[in-house]
């Protein structure tokens, strides 16, 4: 956990980087929530991970970014499989496993925003 603390956690100047466009609001992705679910991914080095979190859910269709941040924050942060994470929201397993198969697809695409 030291080095995704040291890698993940350091300040970042720029506050929109965590912000996500929902129609006509936004919502605000929270540093400690972004980390939890980047622990959850595979290890990387980028010292950006977490702005590349939120570019991820940020390239999602509005409408699947809000269901897709609980998801996430259940099965990667809270390591729920899932069925669990999707159930405990009251979504579809299989409609979960494509909104995390769009978000990881999201996060491998190097233009993420």
């Amino acid at each position: 956990m030291g080095e995704l603390n040291s890698v993940w956690s350091r300040d970042v100047e720029n506050a929109g980087a965590f912000e996500v466009p929902i129609d006509a609001f936004t919502m605000q992705l929270q540093p400690s929530e972004l980390r939890a679910v980047a622990s959850g991914l595979p290890p990387t080095s980028d010292p950006r991970m977490l702005e590349a979190v939120a570019a991820a859910v940020r390239a999602l269709p509005p409408r699947d970014r809000a269901p897709l941040w609980e998801l996430a924050v259940r099965h990667y942060a809270r390591r729920r499989s899932v069925g669990q994470a999707a159930a405990e929201i009251g979504m579809d397993p299989l409609r979960a496993r494509d909104l995390l198969d769009a978000f990881t697809q999201a996060l491998r695409s190097p233009a993420a925003d």
